[in-house]
C-alpha cells in the first residue's frame, strides 16, 4: 500500500480494481503487470507502486494505461503492436504514462500522435512508422477522459459517474459529490430502493443515486 499522502494524490487499486473498472478479464490484467507468475520477457506495464507481501496496487495513471491498452485490443490492435506502441510513445513523449497522454489517438486500427512539427504547425503521425495522417481522418475515442496539462486527470467512467485520483483514493464517485458509488448503491439496497431517501441522507439529488445504482448493476453484471 503506498503512503497516504500519495494514495489521495494519485490513486489506488488492486488489479481486480482494474479488472472491475475496464471490464478486462482479472487474468488479463494480472499479465499485462506480470504479477505472481513468472513469465518470460518483460511485462506490458509497470506499477507506480511497490508491490508488497505478494499484492500489487497501481496508481490512476497505471489504470488509465490498462484502459487503453484494453480500448486498443477491443478495437483490433494486436498485443505486439501495442506493446510496440508504448516503448515507442514513452520515448517519444518523454513520459512513462504515454497512454494518458491528451496527444494519443486512434482510428480502431493504428495508434496515432497528435503534436506540432519543427514548423509549429499541427500533424499527426502513426506512431510506428511516423507517417503523418489527415486530422479529418482520425476520431479520438477516449471521449470519457479529462486532462490536465496533457495528463490523464478524470476519467468520466459512466454517465453521472467519475473516476478522479483526488476523490475518495480514486473510487468512482457521483459526478456531483464526492460520495463512492457503492455507498450510494448499498444505502439504496438496504433502505428499500428509495433514492430519495438515500439522496437526504448524503446531500445528493436522486439521480445521483440512481446513476450510482446503475453503474454498480453493469459493474458486477
Amino acid at each position: 500500500m503506498p503512503p497516504l499522502s500519495t494514495a489521495l494524490r494519485c490513486g489506488v487499486y488492486t488489479l481486480s480494481d482494474a479488472a472491475r473498472l475496464t471490464g478486462l478479464s482479472r487474468s488479463r490484467v494480472r499479465e499485462w503487470f506480470r504479477h505472481r507468475r513468472a513469465r518470460k520477457g518483460p511485462p506490458l506495464f509497470s506499477s507506480d507502486y511497490e508491490p508488497e507481501k505478494n499484492s500489487l496496487a497501481i496508481s490512476f495513471w497505471d489504470l488509465i494505461d490498462v484502459f487503453v491498452a484494453g480500448q486498443l485490443r477491443e478495437h483490433g490492435v494486436s498485443l505486439p503492436t501495442v506493446r510496440k506502441v508504448y516503448a515507442r510513445l514513452t520515448t517519444d513523449l518523454g513520459t512513462s504514462h504515454p497512454f494518458c497522454r491528451k496527444e494519443l489517438l486512434t482510428d480502431g486500427k493504428a495508434v496515432f500522435v497528435r503534436g506540432l512539427d519543427r514548423h509549429g504547425e499541427e500533424e499527426i503521425y502513426e506512431a510506428l512508422t511516423r507517417q503523418k495522417a489527415f486530422p479529418k481522418l482520425i476520431l479520438p475515442f477516449l471521449q470519457r477522459i479529462d486532462y490536465d496539462r496533457a495528463m490523464a486527470a478524470r476519467w468520466r467512467i459512466a454517465d453521472g459517474v467519475v473516476v478522479d485520483p483526488a476523490l475518495s483514493f480514486g473510487q468512482p464517485v457521483v459526478a456531483g459529490a464526492s460520495i463512492p458509488t457503492y455507498l450510494l448503491a448499498a444505502a439504496y439496497d438496504a433502505n428499500g430502493r428509495d433514492a430519495d431517501v438515500v439522496a437526504g441522507w448524503y446531500g445528493v439529488t436522486a439521480e445521483e443515486v440512481e446513476a450510482a445504482v446503475r453503474f454498480e448493476a453493469e459493474l458486477a453484471a
